[in-house]
């Protein structure tokens, strides 16, 4: 099997290129135009590996979801990246020279690829950056670390915790049943259940004890036991050592005990936990000041959440504006097949037509004999007759109404527009702004930085 190239060997390749050296201002433009050439053969060498190697990643085994493959591929998708940004910077330098521009910026990208196949993060940077690289990953690890040795006392602590709410809903239950017992209604009740129970009983004692004389007895009974557990309940409301309290005691024990437990572990784990959140705050600085594209991408954030509801308003103006733009070419053109010469008055003389018609028709029908039927035909042309006038009437009144519908159409559209070009006005810069971000973004996640000194045409 052969071996892959590693995303090092191939940052070293587009290094070999030698693409910087086309910004020198002492080549002649046959060696520069040649330079370009041969760029442009080499970067479109390294696309074509680059791509293909990136769409074996998914047919190789051991990847076993996206998020797999995403991480795998991370290192490529940049040097992908990067490859774009020098062909862009190829593509600068030919427009300058083409234009009699003054060369370009020189530029200069990273030495080393670097990054974490578990997080899928990778960067192009020099040697510093690479040397700082491996300063915060091990300083990370030492963070892990300490997170490792915590992680026995903090699954403990959690399960204490966890016992101990569980301990405290059952105690909160309980101890709403103590304090309603405590109450005077608690034994109120009862008692006087107890009483009902007595009256009753007596009642079908007395009832019952001259026929059913073994029901009466037993009614009796059940009325004499119920009298005797009156002063029961009362003695048994004011004895606090019931068996809900006995309960409530041992479970308020056992919550001492395990809030001793949780306070143990807490001593245990609270110097941890404090040094792990230090560190935390310690590694998320160093990331932040380190990576530079983080920023520009949290500034092109900010921007395009800021330029949201401006850019759907614009479209929803444009939107509007091209089916009212539509509906306006309707009514146009239905006005201008109205009002082109002879419209009318190809209208009028069909009109005309069925009056001759109808009298025709009228006239033939009378002289055949057929009277009814004749004077049928004439009332029509009479009609007709008198449809002529309320047609021109009809004719000029449509008119109106079509105009009145494409004035309508046309002050919205100028009102769309005159607030599209207040809308674009805040959105223009901000969308300008937002581009010279992402271009920004994709240089410096690339790890291309440009030089300080400029290029002279040669």
């Amino acid at each position: 099997m052969i071996e892959q190239p590693t995303a090092q060997q191939y940052l070293d390749d587009m290094h070999a290129i030698g693409i910087t050296r086309l910004f020198q201002p002492h080549l002649t433009a046959r060696e520069r135009a040649a330079g370009i050439r041969r760029v442009r053969q080499e970067l479109g060498r390294l696309r074509t590996e680059l791509t293909s190697q990136s769409d074996s990643l998914a047919d190789e085994n051991g990847i076993q979801s996206a998020e797999d493959l995403r991480h795998r591929a991370a290192p490529l998708n940049l040097l992908l990246l990067l490859h774009e940004q020098l062909v862009e910077e190829v593509n600068e330098l030919e427009r300058s020279l083409s234009n009699g521009k003054p060369l370009p910026y020189s530029f200069e990208f990273g030495l080393f690829i670097f990054g974490d196949d578990k997080t899928g993060e990778w960067f192009v940077g020099s040697q510093e950056q690479y040397d700082e690289w491996l300063k915060i990953q091990q300083f990370k690890r030492r963070l892990d670390a300490l997170r490792v040795k915590s992680q026995p006392a903090r699954e403990q602590l959690s399960k204490v915790l966890g016992e101990l709410s569980a301990l405290s809903a059952t105690h909160e239950k309980r101890q709403k049943k103590i304090d309603n017992r405590k109450k005077r209604s608690f034994v109120v009740r009862r008692i006087a259940m107890l009483v009902v129970l007595v009256a009753v009983s007596c009642t079908v004692g007395v009832h019952y004890f001259n026929t059913y004389r073994n029901l009466s007895l037993v009614a009796f009974g059940l009325a004499i036991a119920c009298g005797l557990l009156i002063p029961v309940v009362i003695a048994n409301w004011k004895d606090p050592r019931t068996r809900t309290a006995r309960k409530q005691r041992r479970l308020e024990k056992q919550m001492l005990e395990l809030k001793q437990e949780g306070s143990q572990y807490q001593q245990s784990y609270q110097p941890l936990e404090l040094q792990i959140k230090a560190l935390e705050v310690h590694y998320s600085r160093m990331m932040d000041t380190w990576e530079e594209a983080r920023l520009v991408k949290n500034r092109l954030d900010t921007f395009i959440e800021e330029a949201q509801p401006l850019r759907d308003r614009v479209n929803t103006i444009r939107a509007e504006l091209d089916g009212l733009g539509q509906q306006r070419e309707k009514l146009q053109k239905k006005l201008d097949r109205r009002q082109k010469r002879g419209a009318f008055f190809r209208r009028m003389f069909l009109h005309v037509m069925l009056v001759l018609a109808s009298g025709t028709l009228g006239f033939y029908l009378q002289y055949t004999g057929q009277q009814d039927y004749g004077s049928v035909m004439y009332g029509i042309g009479a009609f007709c007759i008198l449809l002529v006038p309320l047609a021109y009437i009809d004719w000029k009144n449509y008119d109106g109404k079509l105009e009145s519908k494409l004035r309508q159409v046309e002050t919205r559209m100028r009102q769309l527009q005159t607030e599209g070009k207040q809308v674009m006005k805040r959105y223009h810069p901000i969308e300008l702004q937002i581009k010279t971000l992402i271009a920004q973004y994709k240089r410096t996640r690339a790890g291309i930085t440009t030089t300080e000194e400029t290029a002279v045409l040669a």
